[in-house]
């Protein structure tokens, strides 16, 4: 039997053949994805110019490749709920996952991940190091998976003397850099890089640094001497103007007490900055492992860190909040054909558009169940006209809505924060109150989720960082 293939005819098992080989290069010329995320990491990067003293070349050299979103933030400040809205695209309000403890999958039995979008896809989907996060990560979502070892600890902890806070901890490790997990997960993924392969790859990388405890080996400590550290600014009023929920949110008689009390501010600093240079040693690993594999030319690469953090601001440590230290978050795109490099974005982002983005980028089918919006637009054109405000949201009820000048927050209580990014990027003044701010906030407001899912089922066991 011969099939007609435009004007000629070739035999039926020919056809056939033709046909796949079809598939395969069409498959081939999509894009590889390198998936690099970064826990725990806030603005104190040398693109995002959130601390004077922070160390972070490779990542400026990402910076450098394609578009940095300068306002972009996570669905949720902690890693659980954040990295879940990320990888299913729907958000903690839509899903019951708001906190750390809720196991996702079980709250989602039928949602297709995004690394599972790409296996359908024909790619083949790696991942190594922390990307869902660390109890519930979903072997369904990956053909091959990494689990980052663990890291060595100082003889004697806790290293800075405060008792009874977990892992809230800071202070080198006499080892050298190959001793460390996140070391050996990146030495994990240039392996793969290195490989011919016959499908697409999407490559998922997550490093665990800066997350704590700041264990990291004693030169990138000493590369921030101790009486050279610059502590962020807090106001002796700083939460004069709250309202008692984002008091308790806040938290100034934990962490912060405690910090205080042990003359361990300074220190801390060190720690957060020490890791995030230890982090930024390793994306530079990466970054040039890429540069010499066969893909360097046609691979997308995109970083992300899963929330912010707070050293002392407002008197709180930790992510666990809706103010903009733990809500904003580093966010990178590289882009190859579509996105120019080194150039920046002003507009408001969130990482649940990742998910939609890469599905536009490398040509897979829409899903229409996701509940972010594509960035494809803005990496084209990064100061075209964008009105779609970031969504926070910290336990049920708790949401914060950020456009490009206004931070609205908005508790369960109905007690409401209100900043303007353009005269007060500190967030030290909270105008809610004002007559004047009546239009404002009922604008930002409608942003709010009219009606939430319960909270999904807490894993007894699972973690709170």
């Amino acid at each position: 039997m011969l099939v007609a293939i435009g004007i000629g005819f070739l035999p039926l098992d020919s056809a056939v053949s033709q046909e796949r080989s079809n598939a395969h290069r069409a498959t081939e010329a999509r894009p590889n994805v390198l998936f690099l995320a970064i826990d725990d990491l806030n603005d104190w990067t040398g693109f995002l110019g959130g601390h004077p003293q922070a160390s972070t070349p490779n990542l400026d050299r990402l910076a450098s490749r394609g578009v940095v979103f300068d306002r972009a933030y996570c669905a949720a400040p902690a890693c659980n709920p954040s990295r879940t809205a990320l990888l299913t695209g729907i958000r903690p309000s839509t899903s019951g996952v708001y906190l750390n403890p809720q196991p996702w999958r079980a709250a989602m039995p039928d949602a297709v991940t995004l690394p599972q979008h790409f296996m359908a896809a024909g790619y083949e989907v790696l991942g190594g190091g922390k990307i869902f996060h660390g109890p519930f990560n979903d072997p369904a979502s990956w053909h091959q998976y990494f689990d980052r070892p663990s890291d060595p600890k100082p003889e004697a902890t806790p290293v800075n003397g405060i008792a009874r806070t977990a892992h809230f901890d800071w202070g080198p490790v006499d080892v050298p850099d190959e001793a460390m997990g996140d070391h050996q997960v990146v030495d994990w993924a240039i392996e793969q890089l290195a490989q011919d392969r016959n499908a697409p790859l999407f490559l998922a990388v997550g490093l665990y640094r800066p997350h704590l405890p700041w264990y990291v080996p004693k030169s990138y400590f000493d590369a921030f001497p101790i009486e050279t550290i610059q502590r962020p600014e807090v106001p002796d009023d700083d939460l004069d103007d709250l309202p008692p929920a984002g008091i308790a949110m806040a938290r100034p008689e934990g962490d912060h007490r405690k910090v205080l009390e042990h003359e361990q501010w300074d220190l801390a600093v060190q720690g957060y900055l020490a890791s995030i240079a230890f982090a930024d040693h390793q994306v530079g690993r990466l970054l040039d492992a890429l540069d010499r594999s066969p893909i360097a030319e046609n691979t997308i690469i995109v970083t992300w860190g899963d929330h912010g953090w707070h050293l002392g601001e407002k008197q709180h440590w930790r992510k666990f909040a809706l103010w903009e230290e733990a809500t904003r978050v580093p966010l990178l795109i590289t882009a190859p054909g579509v996105s120019a490099a080194g150039v920046r974005c002003d507009r408001t982002v969130s990482l649940i558009d990742l998910y939609p983005t890469l599905i536009e980028l490398c040509g897979l089918p829409e899903r229409p169940e996701l509940e972010g919006r594509s960035l494809a637009p803005l990496l084209r054109a990064p100061s075209r006209s964008w009105d779609h405000p970031a969504l926070t949201t910290h336990g049920r009820g708790n949401h914060a809505v950020r456009s490009e000048r206004w931070r609205y927050i908005r508790y369960w209580d109905g007690s409401e924060e209100l900043y303007d990014h353009d005269v007060d990027p500190m967030e030290w003044h909270n105008l809610a109150e004002a007559p004047e701010s009546l239009a404002i906030k009922a604008g930002l407001a409608a942003i709010v989720p009219k009606e939430e899912a319960p909270n999904a089922a807490v894993e007894p066991n699972g973690e709170g960082e």
